[in-house]
Formats: C-alpha cells, sequence, structure tokens
C-alpha cells in the first residue's frame, strides 16, 4: 500500500510538471516551431528535413513526447531526425527522434540531456508521426 501511494505521488507530480494544453487551448503555451533534421551519417532511407509552425501539428508532436515511454538501460542507437524545439520564450530543447518506415515498428526519442535515456513511442504516434511528416514532404 505505501507503494502503491508513492506511485500515486510521483506520477502527480511528473504530469504537473509535464502537463501540456488541452484540444480546446489556443495554442498558448505551445512551442512555436518543431524542426527535424535529417541526419546525413544515415543513409538506409530517404529522408527531408520538415518544420512545423501549426499549432494543431505541434500539439500533435507534444503529445507523442509527453506519452513516450522510459525504456530501461542505456541504449545505443542511431536517429534519423535531430528535433529542435523552439519555445515562445527562444530557448530550444533538442532531441533524437528515430521512426523508420515500418508502419508496424514503435518509435525512439531520446533527449539532449541525457543521451543514455530513451524513450519508446507507441506504433500509434509513432504511426501518426509518420502520416504528419509524409503530408509535410509530399
Amino acid at each position: 500500500m505505501k507503494n502503491i501511494g508513492m506511485l500515486v505521488c510521483l506520477l502527480t507530480i511528473f504530469m504537473a510538471g509535464c502537463s501540456y494544453p488541452s484540444e480546446h487551448d489556443s495554442g498558448e503555451g505551445l512551442p512555436v516551431l518543431i524542426t527535424l533534421t535529417c541526419n546525413p551519417n544515415l543513409n538506409s532511407e530517404p529522408c527531408q528535413n520538415v518544420q512545423f509552425d501549426r499549432p494543431d501539428e505541434i500539439r500533435m508532436m507534444m503529445e507523442t513526447i509527453h506519452t513516450a515511454e522510459r525504456l530501461l538501460g542505456i541504449i545505443d542507437y542511431g536517429a534519423e531526425y535531430r528535433m529542435s524545439i523552439t519555445n515562445t520564450n527562444g530557448s530550444i530543447t533538442g532531441y533524437d527522434l528515430s521512426l523508420g518506415m515500418d508502419s508496424k515498428m514503435q518509435g525512439l526519442l531520446v533527449n539532449h540531456e541525457d543521451t543514455n535515456i530513451g524513450y519508446s513511442i507507441s506504433v500509434e504516434d509513432a504511426n501518426q508521426l509518420r502520416r504528419l511528416i509524409q503530408r509535410r514532404t509530399d
């Protein structure tokens, strides 16, 4: 019972610190730009740089980040994209993002602040991001 209380407390703190605007918000508080830059050292699949500046697209990307699940252990990975999130105050947060082309595969997200920790993006969310990128690059 003690462990459950601690888990609920930690979950509450995490969710409060990682909150993002709901669908009904005007976009206030969302980053102003998300840029995906292709990794030139990873030539296995075609890749195009892409920018997202529409609030609906940014909201979708941010929801995916907030729902990614931490992977256990130290990871060894190659990333398709370097993702830069430009916030309203001008600060930039960096991630590595890997999605691949296989619609049955999860995605991988790694924050540049600690590249030993990876986050798994669900197959459903990864496919949603693949479609979003495809719409912008067609």
